[in-house]
């Protein structure tokens, strides 16, 4: 592994122009990083995570921001590949982990009702992680179905695809009445 972490640090600093974006930010590398991002997605608490780093939240937030940053502007988006492959290895929910998923675990009709409620809610202001709750879902549980769905619907495209954007619609249309009929903006005249 570390001739890939070489050959992946070298690659990234010729198109990085010189700067090493592997670099640890306050001591802190990529992926312990990424390891306590997938901690914090799977429900444990912040100061927790900070405390068995032996930072401080200050740190904590100067470090968070730039890994945030250094991952935003990597063009090659290896930075954000290797990020997921490391948080998804790392994250725990209330599901099994993804090797084990089947199309039981958490069937499609379901993934595709949090999808559009996380949608049609946000808009509406309910934060992602609150929705995802309503499902008995943590924000790594989620990132492991989209990843398991995606795949399924990308090498399954005119069956499960079609049943997927089906799907797709029949939530819409129902989130859509039960936003129309919520009270929230009745006080709006058109």
């Amino acid at each position: 592994m570390g001739i890939l972490n070489s050959l992946f640090g070298g690659f990234l600093k010729i198109v990085n122009g010189g700067k090493d974006a592997l670099a640890p930010v306050e001591g802190i590398g990529f992926e312990d990083w990424a390891k306590a991002n997938a901690a914090l997605a799977s429900g444990k608490k912040i100061e927790e995570i900070i405390s068995s780093m032996g930072i401080d939240r200050t740190r904590w937030d100067k470090v968070n921001e730039e890994w945030l940053a250094r991952m935003k502007n990597d063009r090659t988006y290896t930075l954000s590949m290797k990020y997921a492959s490391i948080f998804n290895k790392n994250a725990s929910g209330n599901l099994p982990p993804k090797k084990d998923f089947n199309d039981n675990t958490y069937p499609i009709e379901k993934y595709v009702e949090v999808m559009v409620a996380m949608d049609y809610l946000g808009k509406q202001g309910r934060d992602a992680q609150e929705v995802l709750k309503d499902f008995g879902l943590t924000t790594a549980d989620y990132s492991n179905l989209s990843s398991y769905y995606t795949k399924k619907i990308f090498l399954s495209p005119l069956g499960i695809g079609m049943k997927f954007q089906n799907l797709m619609m029949e939530y819409r249309s129902k989130y859509e009445k039960i936003i129309q009929n919520d009270g929230t903006h009745d006080d709006i005249q058109y």
